[in-house]
C-alpha cells in the first residue's frame, strides 16, 4: 500500500512536470494570441491522470482488480479533451500539436502517478525538446523554403509605406524585397512585398492590420 510521503512526491512530481509541458503552449498562446490549451491546463490533466493512477493501485492492493483499467481509460477520455483544443480556420487546422501534448501529459501523469519517476522526467525532456528545439528548427526550415508576396494599394502620402513597415516589424516579418508602381490616372501606388512570415503569427491578423491602416486600400497576399 502507498505511503502518505509516496502519494505527495508522485502528485508533486505529476504538476512540475505537467507545468513544464503547459509553460511552452502558454508562450504559444502569448505569441499568437489565439485559444492554446495552457499552464493551467496541462496542470489539471497531469495532476488528474496521476491521481487516477493512484487511486487504480490503491484500489488494486485492496480489492484485488485490475490496476490497468483505469489507465486506459485516461488514455481514451483525454481523447475528448484534446479534440476541444483543436480548431478549424478555413483551410487551416490548429491545435494538433497541442492535442497531442495534451494526450502525452496524460501519460506522464499516469507515469508519475504509477511510481516510474525516471520514465516521467524522460518523457517531459523528450516533449520539451519536441516542442521547443524541434520547434524551432521546424520554423527555420519553413521560413527558408517558403515567400509571400503582399500586394498593397496605397495612397502617395510620404508616412503612408512607412506606416506598412512598422506594422511588417511589429510582427517580426522579414522583408526580402519590395517594388513600388505608380497606378496610371490615379493618386495611388502598388508595393509589392516579398515576406517571410514566422510559423506562429497569425496572417489573417496581420492582412487586416494592414486594411485598417488609413492609407491603405487594398491588401492581398499570395503565397510562393
Amino acid at each position: 500500500m502507498l505511503t502518505e510521503r509516496e502519494v505527495i512526491i508522485r502528485l508533486a512530481l505529476a504538476l512540475v512536470l505537467g507545468g513544464l509541458i503547459g509553460l511552452e503552449r502558454e508562450r504559444l498562446y502569448v505569441a499568437i494570441r489565439t485559444y492554446s490549451a495552457g499552464f493551467r491546463t496541462h496542470i489539471l490533466v497531469c495532476v488528474g491522470a496521476a491521481l487516477a493512477m493512484i487511486v487504480s493501485e490503491g484500489l488494486h492492493f485492496q480489492y484485488k482488480g485490475d490496476a490497468a483499467r483505469v489507465a486506459a481509460q485516461v488514455i481514451s477520455g483525454i481523447g475528448f479533451l484534446g479534440a476541444g483544443a483543436i480548431l478549424r480556420e478555413g483551410i487551416l487546422v490548429r491545435g494538433l500539436t497541442t492535442a497531442a501534448s495534451l494526450w502525452v501529459v496524460a501519460c506522464v501523469g499516469l507515469a508519475a502517478g504509477g511510481g516510474f519517476y525516471l520514465a516521467a522526467t524522460l518523457g517531459t525532456l523528450l516533449v520539451l525538446f519536441a516542442l521547443i528545439i524541434l520547434g524551432a528548427l521546424e520554423d527555420v526550415v519553413r521560413n527558408w523554403r517558403r515567400q509571400d508576396t503582399l500586394s498593397i494599394v496605397v495612397g502617395n502620402q510620404p508616412g503612408d509605406v512607412q506606416m506598412i513597415g512598422t506594422v511588417l516589424k511589429e510582427f517580426g516579418i522579414q522583408v526580402k524585397r519590395i517594388d513600388i508602381q505608380k497606378i496610371p490616372e490615379s493618386d495611388r501606388q502598388l508595393l509589392e512585398v516579398a515576406v517571410t512570415f514566422p510559423y506562429r503569427v497569425n496572417r489573417v491578423e496581420v492582412l487586416n492590420k494592414l486594411a485598417s491602416l488609413s492609407g491603405v486600400h487594398r491588401v492581398e497576399n499570395q503565397v510562393l
